[in-house]
């Protein structure tokens, strides 16, 4: 404990300790901690889940949001989850955010959960960064854009959700998509999620750059309207 002045006598506090109320519902926590080179992923949730490593993705500390270090992706690689239930969100509440720094300004693929191989944007949630540069996902089987540039060599929060049949995408906070009437029932197959690539396209649809402190919770909007963007890494504790 820390000790606290007080005019005439000390107080010891507790030391503060963030936590997350919706932490039992967060189905991914991938904070990108570890040793430069790392091709070990962890994840922190409540039911950590195996994290696939395709291509040349691994921690590296050339790059960091939060923490010293980062996952990379180096355009040709990309991360596989196991298609659990917990990333079939259904007609239910949803939030995947992630902070993201691109190195070169191409189409690249940050989310892809779509559950078939090939086929048409049916019951899938895509997000990525469009050939113009700006975010664009795939939401309620249709494509929509965003208007802010976002450039190379700078972090940025990204944060898709949905709260009833509205789901939005920021950035840094700021709401860049809206879509309504969205009932769509989203999930997941055997081989999704896949975080940095288009499962079903060329190898330039994958991501050049950086992921950090990626978090997708299940069940939970954790953003209805502009919001300030996360200044720590995510807390991966539900209570003190």
């Amino acid at each position: 404990m820390s000790p606290i002045y007080v005019p005439g006598k000390v107080t010891l506090a507790k030391d503060y300790v963030p936590v997350d109320p919706d932490f039992n519902n967060v189905s991914l926590l991938l904070h990108g901690d570890g040793t430069n080179g790392s091709t070990t992923i962890v994840d922190s949730s409540p039911t950590p889940k195996t994290v696939t490593v395709a291509g040349n993705a691994q921690i590296s500390t050339a790059q960091s949001k939060f923490g010293g270090s980062s996952i990379t992706f180096d355009g040709s690689s990309s991360l596989t989850l196991d298609g659990s239930s917990a990333f079939s969100y259904g007609t239910s509440d949803f939030t995947v955010e992630l902070w993201a720094r691109w190195s070169t300004a191409n189409f690249s693929v940050l989310y892809d959960d779509r559950p078939q191989l090939s086929g048409p944007i049916v019951n899938r949630f895509l997000l990525y960064r469009d050939s113009s540069g700006v975010i664009a996902s795939a939401l309620k089987s249709a494509v929509s854009l965003g208007s802010t540039t976002l450039s190379s060599g700078i972090w940025y929060h990204i944060a898709a959700c949905r709260s009833g049949t509205t789901s939005r995408v920021f950035v840094n906070g700021q709401a860049e998509i809206t879509v309504t009437g969205d009932n769509t029932s989203y999930a997941t197959g055997t081989s999704r999620p896949i975080i940095g690539a288009d499962g079903n396209n060329p190898l330039s649809l994958r991501l050049n750059g950086y992921i950090d402190d990626l978090r997708i919770t299940k069940g939970v909007a954790r953003y209805t309207s502009n919001f300030t963007p996360p200044t720590a890494p995510f807390p991966d504790i539900a209570s003190r």
